[in-house]
């Protein structure tokens, strides 16, 4: 069929089809695109052109066009739902939810542009706003299930947790085995700490769908909040055998692999989840501490300076890489640097810190001209054994805790650093 996208079907079509790509980018089999007949008007020209772009992945040229297509055809809704689809999928979620609203502006009855509007503006952090967007739509769709375990998730985002729990079992009402509003009530029991509730929905969730691999990942970070992390390394190694790209396993795995120094099992899996996307402080810095246990200290100091680039607040990573550059590398005058900038910049530090006795040390070698590993006193062992490790944290910072969660946008896991956690 060689399309126009001028029909309201083949409107339909293309968005959908687009919507399943944004989804599933990795698959193999592609749809092909139908060829533009001779007499195409540039605004579908231009639509195309967006199309042939998200099928290569290339999301940011893929809202270009879609945009141009607007500001040819203003009355091209289909390309302002893939125009959506592709800023969301390029990483721009404020202006994607722009652009989800004004679809769902269009028709507030709409269900699929109420979810994507609902998702994105939870992504944003606006889940008050969510809400109102899906209990708006839910008037002339109330007994649709979708909507109502979005409408769980977004209260939940509220901490609206009775509400919340009260959407999520109107699904489960109807339909038993509705394995989403099951984990959704799951994420919801979790968050109220009860526990024992949160794992036996998701056992109840993977008997019915043993191929789910975010419910492993969820059982794994119920047990590393019990203290459990043999339990936990078990489930995200269940998970990755479902999907070994999963970004949370493979980033909880590093973690846990860094309580117990196997340091360079830490550093592959970190990688792994940073190359899957979870590009965040407590990622990027756990790379940098897994360097630093294999004694690769000046990658271990590049990569605490990016997690330290990430959240400049984090100002446990300056007396990290201070203690690294003298201990690890023998390098004074980079540890005076970053330990000078930890006492300037760390919240209520203490009198007798260790860091000023440091300073002063540094700056007597430097002034006498001589400084040497000999005369630094020894570094505290650096290898206590931790559960996690977190955003600001070291190995040599026994105190430090990374919070780990379900994904509350997804019902998948994610972790969150200490300064974020919600529970």
């Amino acid at each position: 069929m060689k399309n126009r996208y001028l029909t309201n079907g083949s409107r339909i079509m293309v968005a959908l089809m687009v919507a399943a790509l944004a989804a599933c980018a990795a698959q193999q089999d592609k749809p092909k695109l139908a060829e533009l007949e001779p007499t195409a008007t540039p605004s579908e020209k231009a639509f195309h052109a967006g199309l042939e772009a998200a099928q290569g992945n290339d999301w940011q040229v893929a809202a270009r066009h879609f945009e141009e297509t607007l500001k040819l055809d203003p009355s091209a809704e289909h390309a302002r739902l893939n125009w959506g689809i592709a800023l969301e999928r390029s990483g721009d979620l404020k202006a994607a939810s722009g652009a989800y609203r004004e679809v769902w502006n269009a028709n507030k009855t709409s269900v699929e542009a109420a979810l994507n509007l609902a998702r994105s503006l939870v992504s944003v952090g606006e889940p008050t706003e969510a809400t109102a967007v899906l209990k708006e739509t839910l008037k002339s769709a109330s007994e649709n299930a979708i909507l109502l375990n979005a409408l769980a998730g977004s209260l939940r985002q509220e901490r609206k947790f009775k509400e919340a729990a009260s959407a999520a079992r109107q699904v489960i009402l109807r339909d038993q085995k509705n394995v989403a509003a099951i984990k959704t009530l799951a994420l919801i029991y979790a968050d109220e700490n009860k526990l024992q509730l949160a794992e036996n929905s998701y056992r109840y969730a993977q008997r019915l769908d043993p191929k789910d691999a975010s419910v492993r990942v969820n059982l794994g970070l119920l047990a590393v909040r019990r203290g459990e992390p043999q339990v936990a390394l078990m489930e995200f190694e269940e998970a990755l055998k479902l999907d070994e790209k999963n970004a949370v396993a493979l980033a909880n795995i590093g973690f846990i692999s860094l309580g117990f120094r196997d340091y360079g099992r830490a550093a592959k899996t970190v990688e792994g989840a940073l190359s899957a996307g979870m590009v965040n402080c407590t990622t990027v810095a756990a790379l940098g501490y897994a360097f630093e246990g294999l004694q690769r200290g000046k990658e271990a100091v590049a990569q605490l300076s990016k997690a330290y680039e990430l959240c400049p607040k984090s100002s446990k990573l300056l007396y990290s890489m201070g203690n690294i550059c003298m201990f690890q590398l023998r390098d004074n005058g980079c540890a005076l640097k970053y330990f000078e900038q930890f006492s300037r910049t760390a919240m209520g530090l203490v009198k007798n810190h260790p860091v000023h006795q440091m300073i002063q040390s540094l700056k007597d070698m430097q002034a006498t001209d001589e400084a040497g590993p000999e005369v630094m006193p020894d570094e505290p062992s650096s290898e206590t054994p931790q559960e996690e490790i977190g955003e600001g944290a070291s190995a040599s910072q026994p105190d430090s805790s990374v919070a780990a969660h379900g994904d509350e946008s997804t019902a998948q896991g994610a972790l969150e650093s200490p300064e974020k956690a919600d529970s």
